[in-house]
């Protein structure tokens, strides 16, 4: 019951584990907020010489100083040092590198530069890692670990994040997530699926019961030790298993060939099929397919207890018009909409900018095998006419999210040169739109990027963010991969690239 729903679980909470996570909290707290009174309490008594990340039980601990120190082992897996200027944190002993497993180096380097810190890796004066020092210090794992860090401009202090949220900001719930992933063994793409379908919550549940084997059929009713009758009620050839009555006897085998669906007789057991069927099929598909099961059980149990022999057609008409009429009531308004969709809805066509604007539409993309990114810009006059494109490539092995942030900056460092008095800078990245519209800063690598964005927005004028689908930022896409088979840098004046 306290497995989580995608490893086959109903997601009950685990006690213990929600408990190391609220203590992870404050431990978090003293971690990140070093000058509050409580951490100069804590510090005094316990870790007079060290930082809490060094802390340790001691002697004679309080029932608190205990308790909090339960989830040091939690916050110290979960934390990470973001680099900015670098000269507070050592290469060899702090935690700074972006892997889940293991944030320290496992490359063997000399003493002197294990205890050196992390601005000896960077180009004197200058924000950006040294690759040639980076590349012959290091191995593999690490050097590509380190070109994934972004290096941000406006921060000079080495600050602490939090890796399994994508904000960076510390929450019980990504810290629950990361222990608990600690105790489940890995998850099967099926539950994930399962639970993902546009049906009914009670036919969810069926299926999720059915996986689990946990249906009142009448060989798990015998193992319980009910006297019930063996035979499957509906063919009296088979033992009646939740395998038999969904998928092999002769009436579900009926059912399944008259649907869109289709019949396959290769599994042996039930979630094997039903494991097979979600990889197999499209999500209506998979939706229909959870309806026809929860038919032929529903079948079943008329003939069972009423005495009623249905039919093959019958049951799948039912169960597809059920699926319509379900869904159709979803889309009618019984349900409002999630507050974030007005965000979503960009637009699908690129649209000219109003009078006295520009618009300049910007797009990234990854050469993973090169170890780039490449990011194009195109710039259009209120009359949608071409002013300039531009294409580059930033050596670095980036996420999908930080390569959209940084081709952002890049677009905006760009801008300055045109002294624009208002422009639209338009993307097709939802996350890094939201960032830049966020309150509050992300103490990670992304949120140093944006606060990048933000600084060369305000330095800009007036500038407006504006989110679109992918198909209206095609040119910048083009550009984008464009400059991916550059070996330089490209840019256009008056006349678009080719």
């Amino acid at each position: 019951m306290c497995k989580p729903k995608t490893h086959g679980g109903i997601g009950f909470k685990r006690l213990h584990v929600f408990n190391v996570a609220m203590l992870s909290k404050q431990g978090w707290h003293l971690l990140t907020n070093p000058n509050i009174l409580v951490a100069h309490l804590f510090k005094a008594r316990y870790y007079p010489n060290t930082s809490f990340a060094e802390a340790r039980l001691g002697s004679n601990p309080s029932y608190v100083w205990h308790s909090i120190l339960t989830a040091h082992p939690a916050i110290i897996r979960g934390s990470r040092i973001q680099i900015g200027g670098g000269r507070q944190t050592v290469i060899g002993s702090a935690p700074w590198l972006p892997d889940k497993d293991n944030s320290f180096i496992s490359s063997t380097i000399p003493a002197n530069i294990t205890s050196a810190t992390i601005d000896s890796l960077m180009v004197p004066n200058q924000r950006k890692w040294d690759y040639d020092v980076v590349a012959d210090i290091f191995n593999s794992r690490d050097r590509d670990l380190i070109f994934r860090i972004p290096l941000g401009s406006r921060w000079d202090v080495d600050t602490w994040y939090w890796l399994p949220d994508s904000k960076g900001l510390y929450t019980v719930r990504s810290c629950y997530r990361m222990l608990d992933s600690m105790l489940s063994p890995p998850c099967s793409s099926a539950w994930r699926k399962l639970w993902q379908l546009h049906v009914p919550a009670k036919v969810k549940n069926f299926l999720w019961r059915a996986m689990a084997n946990v249906i009142p059929t009448s060989d798990n009713l015998l193992q319980r030790r009910v006297e019930v009758q063996t035979l499957c009620p509906l063919c009296h050839s088979s033992s009646e298993s939740i395998f038999h009555i969904l998928v092999t006897c002769h009436f579900a085998k009926s059912c399944w060939i008259s649907s869109v669906i289709g019949f396959n007789g290769t599994c042996l057991h039930f979630d094997q099929w039903l494991e097979e069927l979600l990889g197999r099929c499209n999500l209506d598909e998979c939706s229909l397919a959870a309806m026809i099961c929860w038919g032929l059980w529903l079948n079943r149990n008329n003939k069972v207890w009423k005495g009623v022999n249905g039919r093959v057609r019958s049951v799948v008409n039912v169960a597809g018009q059920s699926l319509f009429f379900w869904q159709q009531a979803r889309k009618s308004g019984f349900f409002p909409p999630p507050v974030h969709d007005s965000l979503a809805q960009g637009s699908v066509c690129w649209e000219k900018p109003s009078s006295g604007w520009h618009k300049c539409n910007v797009d990234a993309a990854l050469v993973r095998s090169r170890g780039l990114i490449s990011f194009g810009a195109v710039i259009r006059s209120a009359g949608g006419d071409f002013i300039a494109a531009k294409s580059n490539t930033l050596p670095g092995r980036f996420d999908p999210r930080e390569a959209e942030a940084l081709g952002v900056k890049e677009a905006l460092d760009w801008l300055k040169k045109f002294h624009f008095k208002s422009v639209v800078l338009e993307m097709d990245s939802l996350l890094v739109f939201n960032a830049l519209h966020d309150k509050f800063d992300y103490p990670n690598g992304f949120g140093s990027i944006i606060a990048d964005c933000r600084a060369l927005a305000q330095s800009l004028g007036e500038v407006a963010f504006s989110f679109v689908r992918r198909s209206a930022n095609s040119a910048a896409h083009a550009v984008a991969r464009m400059g991916s088979s550059m070996s330089d840098s490209g840019e256009w004046s008056f006349v678009p690239p080719p």
